[in-house]
């Protein structure tokens, strides 16, 4: 019989609704210690491999599942002092994202490492007394490693919800530049290359690097230098076509952020909707 001591009751029954899904027994009950309600639950384990197999998988989903985001919100309040619902809420999507896999670009910057075999290890190591083992306890001692580790993935989701903030503040500047920007030209033909974009307007004819720049309206690059793509989103800001069509995939990056600005004016295609014999002369200027 191995007995697992809780402050919290809901700690105690969600250990307890994991552990039944392995079919282990367990009873619930609460008790005074020190003055104060504790919560009690006593869990059948039998010697064989099998049975503290069960066990341990359960507790481990029971921490990894339930109280990893639990304790990653505790972290944003107490470590990182956010009050904002709607805040604490945003980064915490984040997080989840990441515990989910659905990150990994983040994830890339985390060391490798097994949670799920670290929490098991951690219990196997003290289930042999025959004391009763405070939930509390273990989990702020036996498991700091993993509480570290989630102040570290915090720390990521908070970047990360910053730059996600910075980049929504520079799609609605750039929404509002155009929307009180006057029309040069109706419509641009954007085609794809591994270097960059190739503009066409809308005779389909190629326009140059040099016709570009001269379009570009300055103050754009002078007022926000950091922001604003001069080779891209500059040009097109400046031309504020009323149309513009992309040959490309809708993965690439910047075809997103272009969708994010020009919204209804931009329609994605695929790359081989372009006509190839408009491509092949100007490749071959280049290649002489």
């Amino acid at each position: 019989m191995i007995e697992f001591i809780f402050k919290k009751k809901d700690d105690a029954l969600k250990l307890q609704a994991n552990l039944n899904k392995s079919l282990l027994q367990s009873w619930f009950h609460e008790t005074l210690f020190q003055h104060k309600i504790h919560y009690n639950l006593s869990i059948e384990v039998s010697p064989f491999f099998k049975e503290k197999e069960k066990l341990f998988k359960g507790f481990a989903q029971f921490i990894l599942n339930e109280k990893c985001m639990e304790w990653a919100e505790k972290a944003l309040k107490e470590f990182f002092y956010y009050e904002d619902e709607h805040e604490i809420d945003q980064i915490l999507e984040i997080v989840s994202d990441m515990r989910m896999g659905e990150r990994p670009e983040l994830l890339q910057l985390l060391n490798e490492w097994d949670e799920q075999a670290y929490v098991e290890e951690s219990l196997e190591m003290i289930i042999e007394g025959k004391s009763p083992i405070s939930f509390d306890s273990f989990s702020t001692f036996r498991l700091k490693k993993l509480h570290e580790r989630l102040v570290h993935i915090v720390e990521l989701a908070i970047d990360e919800y910053k730059m996600e903030q910075e980049y929504q503040m520079f799609i609605h500047m750039l929404r509002e530049y155009l929307a009180s920007k006057e029309q040069k030209i109706n419509t641009i033909h954007l085609y794809s290359t591994p270097f960059g974009f190739r503009f066409f307007d809308e005779d389909l004819k190629e326009v140059s690097r040099e016709e570009l720049t001269k379009a570009i309206d300055k103050r754009l690059l002078t007022n926000h230098p950091l922001y604003v793509d001069s080779y891209t989103i500059a040009p097109l800001l400046s031309l504020a076509p009323n149309k513009i069509c992309v040959y490309g995939s809708s993965e690439h990056s910047l075809i997103r952020t272009l969708q994010n600005i020009f919204e209804e004016r931009i329609d994605v295609l695929p790359i081989n909707y372009f006509p190839d014999t408009l491509l092949f002369p100007s490749m071959d200027i280049a290649q002489e």
